[in-house]
């Protein structure tokens, strides 16, 4: 049987079906999504539950392990992950690859129906949202004014220009920082509350019933219908103030003004985000699974100027920490190495077959083995990222083999005498069994790759399907285009009569190679057990060398983008952090190699982690340095400010040797797991001394702080009953005074903004201002707050991380030059163990 024969004899047709693969596979190539590496679709949720004025213990207790029994009875959860912290809970679940992430989002909502009757009333209802661990933000934009307030801006990114953002095709979501959606504050006067005998939930429930925002009806006489509407509904901080939230026993009417100093501001006044020193309001945008990144990002910066056009004058939108210039980069020296290997292979073979023709039919075997790649590609929904790229590289070596194999086989039957399309048909059915038997021992090489689990099994899938695609195409070209051209074009080979110098000179070589292989292969044959022997010693020495090689998954890029993390002592309060970073950032900004630094604070009262974006300039700028040397010249540039710990680490596209790091801003982290949190506290600072002093580890350090301060309210429970007051009343009016509470809703045509009181800040800034709180009996009659209970001050963690339910401390660390992974994790479990 002979499969080729069909094609040889039909060379039209055969060679309009190459045609037309070439054309269908150049144009799903142009269609292919652009990446730094292939798209992992990892099922990811993470549940989300905040709580206004609860610490991180009372998060972990009463909301965080909740959702956790909840959650971790779920099917085919991988990992589950939670962190709490002040006001906020948050719980990743990693879901098995093969488990269909709509359906975890399902079970996800009905796990937390059923968590409702656990978790503390007064919470929101915890919302879930699905995930990608490898997504992170491909651009930042950032807002900076000369006349409008953080707010302000906020109010303008979240309500317009986000919205514009996120209706880009490729954009998934657009994450804001700097600043918190516009609010009424309301600081209350806790002495003047207290003189008047009132309490702030009387303030509260007044203002709630003065600011009413309901349907009141029509009016209609048959003909005609006009609608009611009331001014029930306060908009401004200056009406807020003149409400009437009392009336005293000679008449008197107080008006919310008149206790409280009532403002414009923002829902969480623990917010803040600068660019180059500026403050700033900073938008990070994040793509979709499988979208063009490079394509995004070009949409994105293309609809910076109609972004501005909403801007008031004095305000500038500044696009910068783009992930792009290094993505193309790479992807165009790639695409650059694939040009110059395909030229590379048609050299060689013009070198050796020194004929046009057998040199072009083999040629032509490569574009179209690319372009049928490329189809599969499309149609598995594949990117074009580094590793797929590389896989087309590495197939322009195999993928000439076939085809070479088959004119030679041809060229033989013609030198023999015989005619082209005997010679084909001749030729194709003698080899075609070898062509096919050759391509299987290629692709079984590769088919276990298909298999491999984790991260690195899911990253090098796309490598080898795109490598197998390439190879069985090229077995299929060789079959049917190449002895069909074969039959057209070859003719038997003559010597030339007068060779060219260069062609004798190949000649020559030519016959010294065959003669050093003559020689060679004569030794072979009669020293064969001696041969047989240099497989096993290949073996020894593949184990030996495996072994001896530095351990790691990919390299170290040069992005030119930094990511840090300065802590500070967890007592330090929002305002003195502020200062710090300022410091920070004036350092950062010093460096020569510097181009823009955008920093921001998260949300917490005491604000003691500050992150950081840097953005290097380009070489062509003059930077000389690589990123790993800034990052090293910044660190220790940073150890002159005691008071902070920065942590800093190179941005990667690609994971691990330099890869996605952690949130702590090192590079890689270990975690210490257990059940006793007090044991974890001893041992984590022994650890992390221990491997300080390893100079192949660098900048270990931890976010972890059990120095954050405690105020602990010890209720009399058996007093408070006596004098009719309930543990509820107690925790209410602690929570009206110091909570950031929202108590009202303003609603307007773009969004909707709350009304947040809270004490003033001069009376939250000491535990004697517990002292102001009186808390109603049941009689009515003010009692203060230190008749019932006392106080006594303590140590609490600022933040509490489970791992699979068990208490969890990170150290993260970078590594020295020359270290890989895999000695480190050595370093580690000799240290622990040790």
């Amino acid at each position: 049987m002979n499969i080729s024969a069909p094609f040889i004899k039909r060379p039209i047709g055969t060679s309009l079906l190459a045609i037309g693969l070439f054309v269908i596979g150049v144009m799903c190539y142009l269609r292919l999504g652009v990446a730094a590496l292939p798209n992992i679709q990892i099922p990811v949720i993470f549940v989300h539950a905040t709580q206004s004025g609860a610490d991180a213990s009372t998060m972990a207790s009463t909301v965080t392990a909740p959702l956790e029994r909840h959650l971790g009875q779920l099917p085919g959860i991988d990992r589950m992950r939670s962190s709490s912290s002040e006001s906020s809970s948050m719980v990743f679940m990693v879901f098995q690859s093969d488990r269909n992430i709509d359906s975890a989002a399902q079970d996800v909502q009905t796990a937390i129906n059923a968590a409702q009757s656990d978790l503390p009333s007064g919470l929101g209802t915890p919302m879930y949202q699905k995930a990608n661990p490898n997504d992170d933000p491909v651009i930042a934009i950032a807002l900076t004014s000369d006349t409008q307030s953080a707010d302000e801006l906020y109010n303008v990114a979240d309500s317009l220009l986000a919205q514009r953002l996120r209706q880009i095709t490729g954009i998934s979501s657009v994450d804001i920082a700097g600043a918190s959606t516009p609010a009424v504050r309301v600081d209350v006067d806790l002495r003047a509350l207290n003189a008047l005998g009132l309490t702030p939930d009387d303030l509260r429930n007044a203002v709630r019933a003065a600011n009413v925002t309901s349907p009141t009806g029509f009016l209609s006489d048959g003909n005609t219908t006009m609608a009611i509407v009331a001014n029930d509904a306060v908009a401004k901080a200056a009406d807020f103030a003149q409400l009437a939230i009392s009336t005293q026993s000679n008449g008197r009417i107080v008006r919310l003004g008149d206790v409280a100093t009532v403002y414009d501001g923002q829902q969480d006044a623990y917010q803040a985000a600068w660019f180059d020193g500026k403050p700033a309001v900073v938008m990070y945008a994040f793509t979709r699974a499988g979208a063009n990144i490079v394509e995004t990002v070009d949409q994105v910066k293309a609809q910076i100027p109609e972004l501005r056009a909403y801007l008031q004058p004095g305000t500038k939108l500044t696009p910068y920490f783009d992930r792009t210039p290094t993505i193309r980069a790479s992807l165009h020296e790639v695409q650059a190495t694939l040009m110059i290997s395909l030229a590379m292979v048609v050299l060689t073979m013009a070198l050796f077959l020194r004929r046009l023709a057998p040199t072009l039919i083999a040629a032509v075997t490569v574009p179209l083995s690319l372009a049928g790649s490329a189809l599969v590609m499309y149609v598995l929904g594949f990117t074009l990222n580094n590793l797929s790229l590389l896989a087309l590289v590495i197939a322009i070596g195999f993928v000439v083999d076939d085809a070479i194999v088959v004119i030679e086989n041809v060229m033989r039957h013609l030198d023999e005498g015989m005619p082209r399309l005997e010679a084909a048909l001749a030729g194709a059915r003698e080899i075609g069994f070898t062509i096919v038997s050759i391509t299987a021992s290629l692709v079984a090489v590769f088919i276990p790759m298909l298999f491999a689990s984790g991260m690195i099994g899911a990253f090098f899938r796309e490598f080898t399907v795109t490598l197998v695609a390439a190879i069985v195409v090229s077995m299929l070209v060789s079959l049917t285009l190449t002895p069909a051209l074969c039959s057209r074009f070859l003719s038997a080979h003559t010597a030339p009569e007068n060779p060219s110098r260069f062609g004798a000179w190949l000649d020559r070589m030519h016959e010294r190679m065959l003669a050093v292989y003559t020689v060679a292969l004569d030794f072979s044959l009669r020293h064969a057990l001696l041969l047989s022997l240099t497989p096993l010693l290949l073996i020894a020495a593949t184990i030996f060398l495996g072994g001896a090689v530095k351990k790691g998954s990919f390299p170290a890029q040069d992005t030119g983008l930094i990511w840090g993390r300065a802590n500070s002592s967890a007592t330090v309060s929002f305002a003195d952090m502020v200062s710090r970073q300022r410091r920070i950032t004036d350092m950062l900004m010093a460096d020569p190699a510097v181009k823009t630094v955008g920093a921001r604070l998260g949300s917490g009262r005491q604000g003691s982690s500050a992150s950081f974006n840097i953005e290097l300039k380009k070489r062509a700028e003059g930077r000389r340095d690589t990123t790993a040397q800034v990052v090293a010249r910044l660190s220790a540039k940073a150890d002159r400010y005691p008071d902070l710990d920065l942590r800093l680490r190179a941005i990667q596209d690609l994971p691990s040797d330099g890869g996605g790091g952690t949130s702590q801003g090192a590079q890689y982290k270990v975690s210490l797991q257990g059940n006793d949190l007090a044991q974890l506290q001893e041992w984590l600072p022994k650890v992390q001394a221990a491997l300080k002093k390893n100079p192949r580890l660098r900048d270990v350090g931890t976010d972890v702080d059990t120095s954050g301060l405690r105020q602990n309210i010890v209720i009399d429970r058996a007093k408070a009953a006596r004098l009719g007051i309930t543990v509820g009343a107690i925790d209410g009016a602690l929570y009206g005074a110091f909570g950031q509470r929202s108590i009202s809703t303003i609603y307007s045509d773009l969004n909707q903004y709350s009304v947040v009181v809270n004490a003033l800040p001069s009376q939250t800034a000491t535990p004697k201002a517990l002292d102001q709180i009186f808390v109603p009996n049941r009689a009515g009659q003010m009692v203060p707050i230190t008749a019932v209970a006392t106080q006594m001050p303590g140590l609490a963690p600022p933040q509490i991380t489970h791992d699979n339910q068990y208490t969890t401390m990170d150290l993260s660390y970078n590594l020295a030059p020359g270290v890989s992974t895999g000695e480190a994790d050595l370093i580690i479990k000799n240290t622990v163990e040790g």
